[in-house]
């Protein structure tokens, strides 16, 4: 964990420990090699280390990054921007193309290190503070994207969240809960339940109010980790 990380974040120290062993959990898990966390690039603050979380990558390769200064217009940044779905391609995402020789140069170090296969991904917290994973490795066959997703934002959750006591879900809180998990709209959630459209969301927003988040997949992936689900 870099002193980086203590500038940006005003955490406890064993949480960003945590954090750092729960994603290399994640990445091992699914077969790839590399990560990188970072706050979501801004114009007010657009380098890497003002961004910087945390990163297993070898530091030569992160000076070599770091010197071309192209963090915010990589790539994969540009795509993140354009969309919430994660982003995974075998293409160079760590820099842009017409950059011409320069993206050449450092996308063959990439490549040499082992980035062939590359995942972004950008959650929010529950304070709507957006953020980017980076992770690679040589194959990403493995990587099933919601699986990855739900991991990665239960350890993004686990980092972020205060210590305050959580209020206590209702039954039918949890219910609504457990079919939005399942990938049920709150129209089929009120089919299924007997109950009408505006009462299930009624429900879901008061989970996602007690469970401290912003939206409807954090809350799933809180409950899940409190054992609710």
């Amino acid at each position: 964990m870099s002193h980086h990380d203590r500038h940006i974040w005003n955490r406890e120290p064993r949480r960003l420990a945590a954090f750092e062993v729960a994603i290399r959990d994640v990445v091992g898990k699914f077969g790839l090699k590399f990560f990188l966390v970072s706050v979501f690039p801004e114009a007010a603050r657009a380098g890497l280390l003002d961004n910087l979380i945390t990163t297993n990558w070898p530091d030569d390769l992160l000076q070599s990054y770091r010197s071309t200064d192209m963090f915010t217009q990589s790539n994969i940044v540009a795509k993140l921007k354009e969309s919430v779905l994660p982003v995974s391609s075998e293409q160079l995402l760590f820099a842009r193309a017409e950059r011409g020789g320069v993206a050449s140069q450092i996308g063959g170090v990439f490549y040499d290190d082992g980035f062939a296969c590359n995942v972004g991904i950008s959650p929010h917290d529950a304070k709507a503070r957006q953020y980017l994973f980076m992770l690679s490795g040589s194959d990403c066959s493995n990587a099933e994207l919601a699986d990855l997703v739900f991991d990665l934002m239960t350890a993004l959750d686990d980092l972020t969240r205060g210590s305050g006591e959580i209020k206590l879900l209702s039954r039918k809180e949890i219910e609504c809960l457990r079919w939005s998990a399942a990938g049920k709209s709150s129209d089929e959630i009120a089919v299924i339940l007997g109950l009408s459209s505006h009462t299930v969301t009624a429900y879901l927003k008061t989970a996602i109010k007690k469970l401290g988040v912003t939206t409807r997949i954090q809350a799933v992936v809180a409950a899940y980790r409190l054992k609710l689900l």
